[in-house]
């Protein structure tokens, strides 16, 4: 009769037990084999399993227990950790084991983000590091890879599948290169501690797309209604009959679009008085989307009209169709590819000739893109005729697309974050690297006010010790370089990035200019900015006593008939080629600005004022591909700014 008590009473206690166990349990996206922790704070891991269920989580010989909340979500806390290697993780229930993960680092983690040019990785066509990446094996630098996925709501598990892995050209061919050249030299300097790299970019986002919507919100007034119209379209396509309704709505939408800009303005005959005069080649204003007429009449000799032609026009973004004398000579809709066009024998005449180009934009920046003005030709039989310079346009916008809740793309604000942030949240991290800004340009004033919530954004949900930096890729030289002063809104961007990184906490910037191509946004050479992200790193972060950076500049002030421009970094101050000073301009009241001649004298820059002018401001490297060439004695470049003259 005892002995069945027992029994009863130990089968009673197993079902208690046991009714604790999780019948489904995982680690969070981070965990994985290899994976690598945060070295000296505190470590979250997390994960999830059946609400209400008890989980344990060991970490070597420490195990914590926890309870999946009513989402199923559970969390642990271990204290913090040196940098070493051979760890292990496991994660358990009653007698059940979900997953036992080895060899397991304890290092830095850096957070890799952007878009294209972090994203660009070995398949790009990369120069510089090429075969350093091919050979070289790192068994203490580890790669995070999350593929681009974007979500209307914040997610709490990454839904494609991620691992950490160890860094060679199998597992690196696709990361980041930027970031695998930044945690390569960061390995070599900082020796014993490994290095985890995670990379979450996507090629063309605006910064909007990697913060939450309320950091969105909060950036400033633009962003906060922007945020709100956002809701508002959500809660209009739920009452609008969702996904059928939708369908409705963007067909007609295609069909009004299909219209916008039909004018037969290739006709010769075409009357283009009144339309506004631009200089090509040049990009659409702005955020322009839409289709664009640009039309050119060229006086031809009957020499040079006479015989076949061909018309060049460099690439097109997006989409183009381009005639001569009312005649179709070609059209594609490859944004990258350059334009020849036959042009047929008859087709051209002495005398005026025109051509007309429709373009059409889709998304983000778009026009006559070629970055040499001189490749915009007319070869005739009898010689090239130049076709840079002034061309009317007229500009056909198209209305916003209908919102599609159930589909958001990667540009809508926080898509991202939600999908590709959010689901790292808390993960202990050392900071953050960040190459993005092109989708920017045209609003920098914007782009501090949204870096800057974004920062705060990611300090506030990533687990770190003390300080979470932040450190930023200046853009780099694209596109023209111009023979006078122009307004650059590539150069202001650049200011602006630089501007954020000398005064946000924990923060910087490193300068580029010098690594970029003129026809390609997308520079082949990552190797310079990583070296140059890490360099920034070692001396800010890691309190390494080197160079951080080129020259950084401080002030402006009046001398007499001279400025003296001030910079931090300064020492050694020289040409990058050896030559003359490039690069300085002057204003005075009137804001026009004109080449200055420059000078180095005790690592300052003296600027000679011209006669009469009063300066008022000065400006370095302003050009979307500036002609500069101030660096210090490390050989780093200083990068485009302007300062008021004090």
């Amino acid at each position: 009769m005892n002995k069945m008590i027992v029994g009863i009473l130990v089968a009673a206690a197993s079902a208690v037990s046991f009714a604790d166990d999780a019948s489904e349990a995982s680690f969070a996206t981070p965990f994985t084999h290899h994976a690598v922790l945060q070295r000296d704070c505190a470590l979250p891991v997390w994960g999830f399993a059946t609400p209400g269920s008890t989980v344990n989580v060991k970490l070597d010989n420490t195990t914590l227990q926890a309870v999946a909340d009513g989402k199923g979500r559970w969390k642990v806390e271990f204290p913090a950790m040196k940098a070493g290697l051979g760890h292990t993780l496991t994660l358990s229930s009653g007698q059940r084991v979900f997953a036992d993960l080895d060899d397991i680092a304890v290092g830095d983690v850096w957070i890799c983000s952007g878009q294209s040019n972090m994203a660009m990785n070995w398949h790009g066509g990369l120069t510089r590091g090429r075969e350093e990446m091919e050979k070289n094996r790192y068994w203490n630098l580890r790669v995070f890879g999350m593929m681009e996925a974007f979500s209307l709501d914040p997610v709490e598990k990454y839904g494609r599948p991620a691992e950490w892995q160890h860094a060679n050209i199998d597992t690196v061919r696709g990361f980041s290169a930027c970031g695998y050249f930044f945690g390569v030299e960061l390995l070599k300097r900082l020796k014993d501690v490994p290095i985890g790299l995670v990379n979450a970019s996507w090629g063309g986002s605006a910064a909007s797309v990697w913060m939450s919507l309320e950091a969105y919100a909060s950036a400033d007034d633009y962003c906060a209604q922007a945020a709100k119209d956002h809701l508002d379209r959500i809660a209009k396509y739920k009452a609008g009959g969702g996904a059928e309704g939708y369908a409705k709505r963007v067909e007609q939408w295609k069909r009004d679009c299909s219209e916008k800009g039909s004018i037969p303005a290739e006709r010769p005959d075409f009357g283009d008085a009144e339309w506004e005069s631009v200089k090509m080649p040049s990009l659409l204003p702005g955020d322009f989307d839409g289709c664009a007429w640009y039309r050119r009449s060229v006086t031809l000799t009957a020499e040079q009209a006479k015989g076949a032609a061909t018309l060049a026009l460099g690439p097109i973004d997006d989409a183009d169709v381009t005639y001569v004398n009312g005649v179709k000579v070609g059209g594609s809709d490859q944004w990258s590819l350059p334009r020849e066009y036959a042009v047929p024998e008859g087709t051209l005449r002495a005398g005026a000739n025109v051509i007309a180009v429709r373009v059409r934009d889709n998304g983000g920046s778009g026009g006559l893109i070629e970055g040499d003005a001189s490749k915009l030709q007319l070869r005739t039989s009898a010689g090239a005729v130049a076709l840079a310079g002034d061309w009317k346009v007229r500009y056909f916008p198209f209305d916003a697309q209908p919102f599609d809740a159930g589909q958001i793309q990667y540009w809508t604000p926080a898509a991202c974050y939600n999908a590709m942030i959010h689901p790292l949240f808390p993960m202990a991290a050392k900071g953050a690297i960040w190459y993005q800004g092109c989708s920017d340009v045209g609003a920098a004033e914007r782009y501090d006010h949204q870096i800057r919530a974004l920062v705060k954004d990611w300090r506030s949900h990533f687990t770190h010790s003390g300080a979470f930096p932040f450190y930023i890729v200046q853009l780099a030289a694209f596109q023209q370089t111009h023979d006078q002063p122009v307004e650059s809104e590539w150069a202001k961007m650049r200011w602006t990035q630089m501007k954020l990184g000398e005064t946000m906490d924990d923060s910087g910037t490193v300068v580029i200019v010098d690594a970029g191509d003129h026809n390609d946004i997308h520079p082949k050479d990552k190797k310079t900015p990583g070296e140059r992200l890490a360099r920034l790193a070692l001396a800010r972060t890691y309190g390494r006593k080197i160079v951080e950076a080129g020259p950084i500049p401080l002030r402006a002030k009046a001398l007499k008939d001279k400025v003296g421009v001030a910079f931090k970094n300064s020492v050694g101050l020289k040409t990058s080629d050896g030559g003359k000073v490039r690069g300085f301009q002057l204003a005075g009241a009137d804001g026009k600005f004109s080449f200055a001649e420059a000078q180095i004298v005790k690592d300052k820059i003296v600027l000679a004022v011209p006669e009469g002018m009063k300066p008022a401001k000065v400006r370095y490297a302003w050009d979307d591909y500036p002609d500069c060439n101030l660096a210090n004695a490390e050989g780093l470049p200083c990068g485009s700014f302007e300062l008021v003259v004090e």
